[in-house]
Parts: C-alpha cells; sequence; structure tokens
C-alpha cells in the first residue's frame, strides 16, 4: 500500500532536536530555554508509524507510556509488525522495520499544493568563486537576499518565505513541584493559514486514521491518509538539492555548497512491560538540512549519500545527479 499522510497539528507544537528540557538517565543536562525546530526528525516520524502501526493492531493501548496489552501473546504479532531493531543513524546496510517499507521526507501542504524546502539560488550563477544575479552587472549576493529559508511549491509557481507558514508561540513558566532550576523558556510553533505537514508512505499492513502525538511536548495531531501513487518529484538540473536531512561521513567535497547544519540525536530506552523505561541520548551528529544545494559533488561525497539505510526512512533524499 501507497499513502499520502498529513499531519494537521490540533495545538502548539516543540520538536526538540537534541535540546530537551532537565536531567537524564544518563545524567546528562538539559536546557531550560528550548527552540522548536521547524520539523520533526524522520526518525520521529518512524517512531510514530511504528507505535501506530502496534496500537491498531491491539498491541499497545494509547496510553501516554503505551503499555503492552497482553505481552506474552502480543509480543511476537508486534514484533513481525515493526521489526526488533532500533534505527540506527550510521548503518549502511538496510535495518528491518516490519510493514513499513518507505518513508519520503517530510514536506508541506496546504490545499493540495505541495511545498519543500529550498536555496532560492536560480536567480544567481556561481563565478570565480562568487554568487552573480543573473542578467545583472555587477550584482553579487548578500546577506540581505535571504537565499536560504525559502519553500518552492512543486504544484505552482509560488514561493513562500519561512516566515508565512510558521508563527512561534512563546511560553514563560514555572515546573509544578519544581524547586532549583525549576523554571523555563520554551518557544513552540503553529503553522498558519491551512499548512499541514506531509509525507508519503509504503507500507505492506493497512493503517487508519487516527490522533497521533509527536514533540517534546507529545503534541496532538490529526493522521489522515489517502491512497496515493505520487511521488515527491522535484526535478534539479544543474546541482544537487537535498529534499530531507542528511547524514554524510565524508568531508564535503564538492565545487561550491549552500549549506545549513542540523545536530540530530535521539532518545532510546530498553522498552520493558515490567520495568521503568529509562531513556538516554545517543551520540550527537550534524546532518545537512534540507533545501541544501551541493555544486559537483564528489565521488566519495555521493556514494555516502546513497545510504539505502536512511533512505529507507526519508533522510539522504536528494534530487538531481552529480556532473
Amino acid at each position: 500500500m501507497r499513502y499520502l499522510v498529513t499531519l494537521t497539528p490540533l495545538e502548539p507544537f516543540l520538536f526538540g532536536g537534541d535540546t530537551t528540557f532537565g536531567k537524564h538517565a544518563n545524567k546528562e543536562e538539559g536546557s531550560y530555554i528550548v527552540k522548536s525546530t521547524n520539523y520533526p526528525q524522520q526518525s520521529a516520524i518512524l517512531g510514530m508509524l511504528r507505535r501506530e502501526f502496534m496500537v491498531q493492531a491491539g498491541c499497545l493501548t494509547r496510553k501516554r507510556q503505551g503499555e503492552w496489552v497482553d505481552v506474552g501473546e502480543k509480543k511476537e504479532i508486534a514484533e513481525a509488525l515493526v521489526g526488533r531493531e532500533k534505527f540506527d543513524m550510521k548503518k549502511r546496510e538496510k535495518q528491518e522495520f516490519g510493514t513499513i517499507e518507505q518513508i519520503s521526507p517530510l514536506f508541506l501542504m496546504r490545499r493540495e499544493k505541495r511545498y519543500i524546502k529550498k536555496v532560492a539560488i536560480d536567480d544567481y550563477v556561481y563565478e570565480d568563486g562568487l554568487l552573480k544575479k543573473r542578467d545583472e552587472e555587477k550584482k553579487y549576493y548578500t546577506d540581505k537576499d535571504k537565499m536560504y529559508d525559502n519553500y518552492v511549491c512543486l504544484d505552482a509557481d509560488e514561493v513562500l518565505e519561512e516566515k508565512k507558514i510558521w508563527e512561534s508561540v512563546e511560553q514563560i513558566g514555572n515546573k509544578k513541584g519544581g524547586a532549583k532550576n525549576s523554571l523555563f523558556k520554551k518557544s513552540s510553533y503553529i503553522l498558519k493559514d491551512g499548512f499541514k505537514f506531509a509525507f508519503y508512505l509504503e507500507c505492506e499492513e493497512e493503517l487508519k486514521e487516527s490522533i497521533v502525538m509527536l514533540g517534546a511536548d507529545r503534541s496532538s495531531f490529526k493522521m489522515e491518509l489517502v491512497e496515493s501513487i505520487d511521488e515527491l518529484d522535484y526535478e534539479s538540473q544543474e546541482y544537487i538539492t537535498l529534499l530531507s536531512d542528511a547524514y554524510v561521513s565524508e568531508p564535503l567535497e564538492c565545487k561550491f555548497a549552500i549549506t545549513s547544519e542540523v545536530s540530530f540525536r535521539n532518545l532510546q530506552s530498553d522498552k520493558h512491560f515490567k520495568k521503568k523505561n529509562e531513556f538516554k541520548k545517543s551520540e550527537r551528529v550534524f546532518l545537512y538540512e534540507k533545501g541544501s544545494v551541493i555544486f559537483e559533488p564528489s565521488i566519495a561525497l555521493m556514494r555516502s549519500l546513497n545510504n539505502e539505510n536512511l533512505q529507507q526512512i526519508g533522510y539522504n533524499i536528494f534530487a538531481g545527479e552529480a556532473k
């Protein structure tokens, strides 16, 4: 089965990246000032889907902690449904996630139109180490040009700035029952003007519409599904365009690139039906952010980008070919 899945926020959301409140089981200090990222990580989408498949199959309850239902009877069903492995960012061999075969990169939708993040470079040419405005003499790129935080519509001739899509919601408070270091400040987001998150999903089992939770605050999203054969079909001619965040283990060897980095760490636990879950953070890695562009990447760089394990859950997806 292949679905177009949309996630409509029902409340402000906080996607924390690798920054979370307070301490964790490994005694690491968290932060008490946290700003949401714009998107959840692809690994968070994988985790949400695995949990939802198990809930809909009757293996987990819908309680916040997702308690097992008759663990002895349901464990084998759950493992067949979503696999046993934890996602590993550094693996190249394909991991097994049960019914989940392929997750596309997250993108945005509004009234049937799809939007992707994309560096606004098409009005420029790269010459002698500088970006020059096309068809304009002695006009070069400056920081005022706001090249990076732009969104391109795949279904119409439309480009939007980031500020047209997200709106920040500030909250300052005191943790209930807190004493020392109990003050916090967080900046959540809402999506403006009917925007919602979306991705394509290939799976072997049917998935039904539901209310799901994502983010550091476990915010609620309305998950809707329609069967679809569409692809995230952006064409990139002169350079590589990252359609998703990408983990690259090789140096960024290329003729020229415009990139931004995001830090990635996920919380890990050994879920047990009798013991309390203890979470620890994975090792920090840095990802090149979706929307980045790379001109004439090296063979080694392309080999690192073409990681089958990451691509199956929506990382390391790109448009264009190495020249």
